[in-house]
């Protein structure tokens, strides 16, 4: 019985390693800007921009006139739920500009999709919020 517990924790433990290293790749291909282009409920057009740098990210809602109105920022993490995969972001700090931060009490789940040079977010699932959930098409900027 040991040896099949053993062989099993063993097993066990190279999936394990072996999801990480997957999504530390994965990680490496979501580095860099991505963008969507969206209209408010007063049909006012504006962007939404996430940029993904190691273990860090910045989002930043940008008017039309390409104002920031909302600025945040904290530590991502990507994880593997059941057969989907999904992106944290916590320890969050918020503001309308990034020289006006205060920390957000509140992570964020998604699980996403990775095709070539976009992402797709199914966000705000998590939990119940002011804003319903929604799925959004983000395209990667060029270099």
């Amino acid at each position: 019985m040991k040896k099949y517990l053993s062989v099993s924790l063993v097993t066990l433990s190279l999936l394990v390693v072996s999801a990480a290293s997957a999504l530390a790749g994965e990680l490496q291909d979501l580095a860099g800007k991505w963008s969507v282009k969206k209209t408010n409920e007063n049909g006012q057009a504006y962007s939404q921009v996430v940029e993904l740098k190691k273990e860090k990210f910045v989002f930043k809602m940008v008017g039309s006139e390409g104002k920031t109105f909302l600025h945040a920022e904290g530590d991502v993490k990507l994880e593997k739920l059941g057969p989907f995969k999904s992106i944290k972001f916590f320890n969050i700090k918020a503001g309308a500009s990034a020289d006006e931060l205060e920390s957000v009490d509140d992570d964020r789940t998604s699980i996403y999709t990775l095709e070539g040079s976009t992402i797709t977010l199914a966000s705000n699932f998590d939990k119940e919020r002011d804003k319903g959930p929604s799925i959004e098409v983000y395209t990667k900027a060029e270099k």
